[in-house]
């Protein structure tokens, strides 16, 4: 797969490059977390999908729902 000039450049540079679905879904963990009766569920909402990479069905009901797991 070739990637664009400016691909290459971060990835020389170690530069992590943001796609725009993930900064959609940091503004909307950053959002979820502003929220009173959610400010503790985003952060472990938010460690889930983007920092471990997990979507899938159980994983998100675990973290939605701490208590039932």
């Amino acid at each position: 797969m070739e990637t664009s000039p400016t691909q290459d450049d971060a990835k020389e540079c170690g530069a992590k490059t943001a796609t725009v679905s993930e900064n959609i879904l940091k503004q909307f963990f950053d959002e979820l977390a502003k929220d009173e009766s959610l400010s503790e569920i985003a952060p472990v909402l938010r460690k889930t999908v983007l920092d471990d990479g997990v979507f899938s069905e159980p994983a998100i009901r675990a973290a939605l729902f701490p208590e039932a797991s």
